[in-house]
């Protein structure tokens, strides 16, 4: 017998109710936290688990391929277990280009993809130091500065050395892993191959320097690095590099200019090096102390490319004798500090009377 469409409609209202239903507590149970207050901004959240959930069931998150049936393995991250919640912290941040899909038992796949926050301000390289162009031919150091937190992944594909000709420099920087970021991943550190920067050992003898002396160089940083919220670069950056001769001499503190302010002033006391400094370790390795040992509080500031150092005190400067503390440790761009070479023949130095570890500059305040 044949019936009308009208007398489906209840049951297809019924069904359409189901489906929404679904759809919706779906919707509900899984999602990408996007506020930037939140303690877990950026992970997926999966919520309203059912109360009999198992704890130790594994919240599963797949790069998301045209064959859903052939999930490769999970990505990596730390997943934060509450009462009804269980929330998937990626170790590298969910890219906003590319799809992913969730997988937790009992529920169907959730297939989503990032949406940049509204407003967001994107990262940039702020700076490179040394940031003279001018670098010496057995420098072993770098840092890049960037303006907000980057992403922990591999940064040495997004980093390029290139010669002259257009050709790319083979390992230019050592790879090392895990990187060398500062506390909030705002500053990172990159070592040239030390083993071709010392001419005695074997990557030296077989693939020489790094950069020559004499040529020009471009340090090429692309802008699809992702900062720690999984977005890229707001731009490119290049760096123009001309190497001078290799520098092989240690720094001397008792050759450093020493500018003493006067009393009752807040004017800073300055040293000039006479040289390039390593950035980071000469704002960290020198302090200003009383005869007594008790320390000035101030502020530091590296000015005229890292060849000055200036100490800029709290209170008032009063008549008295200090001393500046210096860590041996102090480097100049090729890693020389004040005891020793980097590139040096251990052999003729075995017999080399101890090494300090601080060296001291005493100067009076009249």
């Amino acid at each position: 017998m044949k019936r009308s469409l009208h007398f489906y409609r209840p049951f297809l209202m019924w069904m359409t109710g189901i489906l929404l239903s679904s759809f919706s507590l779906q919707a509900q149970t899984f999602s990408v936290i996007t506020q930037k207050s939140h303690p877990y901004f950026g992970s997926l959240q999966l919520e309203n688990l059912p109360s009999d959930h198992p704890i130790k069931e594994d919240l599963q998150v797949f790069l998301y391929p045209q064959d859903s049936n052939n999930l490769t393995i999970p990505i990596i991250g730390q997943q934060i277990i509450e009462v009804d919640k269980i929330y998937f912290r990626p170790l590298i941040p969910f890219n906003r280009k590319l799809t992913y899909q969730a997988r937790y038992r009992q529920l169907p796949p959730f297939t989503f993809q990032p949406e940049q926050e509204k407003n967001y301000v994107s990262t940039v390289l702020t700076n490179i130091y040394p940031s003279i162009n001018e670098l010496p031919e057995n420098i072993l150091k770098m840092y890049l500065h960037f303006s907000a937190p980057m992403s922990d992944g591999d940064a040495y594909q997004y980093i390029q050395m290139i010669g002259k000709n257009g050709e790319i420099i083979v390992s230019p920087f050592l790879e090392l892993k895990p990187l060398l970021w500062n506390e909030d991943r705002t500053r990172l550190t990159l070592w040239f191959d030390p083993g071709r920067v010392k001419r005695d050992l074997l990557r030296h003898q077989k693939l020489g320097v790094v950069l020559e002396e004499g040529n020009t160089y471009t340090l090429s940083i692309s802008k699809n690095w992702k900062d720690a919220n999984g977005y890229t670069l707001a731009n490119d950056f290049v760096k123009r590099i001309k190497v001078i001769e290799a520098d092989r001499i240690a720094p001397n503190s008792k050759k450093w200019e020493v500018i003493i302010p006067k009393t009752g002033t807040k004017k800073p006391l300055i040293i000039r090096f006479g040289e390039n400094m390593d950035r980071a370790l000469a704002t960290n390795s020198l302090s200003v102390q009383t005869q007594r040992g008790e320390t000035i509080k101030g502020e530091i500031v590296l000015q005229k490319e890292d060849t000055e150092w200036q100490f800029l005190p709290l209170e008032h400067w009063e008549a008295n004798t200090y001393q500046i503390q210096i860590k041996a440790t102090l480097e100049d761009l090729a890693g020389n500090n004040l005891n020793r070479l980097f590139d040096r023949n251990i052999e003729k130095e075995k017999t080399r009377e101890e090494e300090l570890s601080y060296y001291y500059l005493d100067f009076l305040i009249e």
